[in-house]
């Protein structure tokens, strides 16, 4: 069992919870309205139960609970988010050089992150050049639908002696600076670092997003638990 929980003040705006998964059930607590037994003082999300941006929430009057359902503003899953919806791109070679090119079917693709200078990606399934698989690189020099090839280091990949392209292959984006790592174009090599530096940052994530029906007014005390059975059970 995965088990989230946490506590917020409410600015009477829609919140992004981070989980780091999408949970089987969402609970929301309004301290506020159950202390004064007035508003809506529960909210509940169940995971293929209960639609997405629907929840059924428990509302006070006179201190006597109703249930209702409501279908908009509620708990919504959010799984990668924004624009990182696709991040992968289809090899259709890869050059024996020092970098070495590889060629790409596409760089950009509709509701998609488009494949940019300084972005760590991995290389997968590629037939004829195992030794490249797995790993992290850099992307370097973009020129049509080929890039050069460089580690997280910024020193130039060597694949002069790993084999012949085959066939298959894939790269996957797994991190974009908000500001690229400015490169030498002649060896690739960081000259100034991304901002943040390192590997950067993930824009995906996956969580909920707590609508304006279910995180109360302004000032409101909100407590949220969120949770999701693993296959294990741990």
């Amino acid at each position: 069992m995965q088990y989230r929980n946490g506590q917020f003040i409410s600015a009477a705006a829609a919140v992004d919870l981070h989980l780091g998964f999408v949970p089987d059930r969402v609970q929301v607590y309004n301290y506020t309205a159950l202390a004064a037994q007035t508003g809506v003082g529960k909210s509940l999300w169940i995971n293929n139960v209960v639609a997405n941006a629907n929840a059924l929430i428990d509302t006070y009057s006179a201190g006597v609970p109703t249930t209702s359902l409501i279908t908009s503003n509620g708990i919504t899953p959010v799984s990668f988010g924004g624009n990182w919806l696709i991040t992968t791109y289809t090899i259709t070679t890869i050059s024996n050089a020092n970098p070495g090119v590889v060629t790409l079917s596409a760089v950009t693709q509709t509701n998609g992150l488009s494949l940019a200078n300084g972005q760590t990606i991995t290389i997968s399934n590629v037939d004829g050049m195992p030794a490249l698989n797995t790993n992290r690189y850099i992307v370097s020099q973009i020129s049509g639908n080929t890039f050069k090839l460089f580690d997280t280091f910024g020193n130039p990949v060597n694949t002069i002696g790993l084999g012949t392209y085959v066939s298959g292959g894939q790269i996957d984006i797994i991190s974009y600076p908000a500001m690229a790592p400015v490169l030498n174009p002649i060896n690739g090599q960081v000259i100034t670092p991304g901002t943040p530096a390192g590997l950067q940052y993930d824009t995906g994530w996956a969580g909920v997003t707590l609508g304006t029906g279910v995180v109360g007014s302004s000032t409101n005390v909100i407590w949220w638990e969120a949770f999701y059975a693993t296959p294990t059970g741990w």
